[in-house]
């Protein structure tokens, strides 16, 4: 999808992939792949990092508020649970989807570096 997105910057190019789509030239489609690829790449690799940070800046919202004792381990505790109930379940969360953002991240370095 991010490939099609890209397309749209280059009519020409959009149409000609469409043609090739439309008519099964897998040839034409595979070049288009290759050529947009590293743009491809790099736009995900800038969403990756995006929400990466993103989850770090929640992880030190919820630090700041002093509500959290300890997220490295796993041992998540609220010490305001009238205030906050339901957060020492949103920042396990948090952690778990970090963690595979931060697989991800290796993932598509490793496809940088190739």
């Amino acid at each position: 999808m991010i490939a099609v997105h890209l397309l749209f910057a280059n009519p020409e190019d959009q149409q000609a992939f469409y043609h090739a789509h439309m008519t099964g030239d897998e040839a034409t489609k595979q070049n288009y792949h290759q050529e947009y690829f590293p743009k491809t790449l790099m736009v995900l690799q800038n969403h990756v990092d995006y929400l990466v940070n993103e989850l770090d800046e929640a992880y030190m919202r919820m630090e700041d508020h002093s509500v959290l004792a300890s997220m490295d381990e796993g041992d998540v505790e609220d010490k305001n649970s009238n205030s906050h109930p339901r957060l020492p379940l949103i920042s396990r969360h948090n952690n778990t989807v970090r963690g595979i953002f931060e697989l991800v991240k290796r993932y598509l370095d490793g496809m940088a570096g190739s």
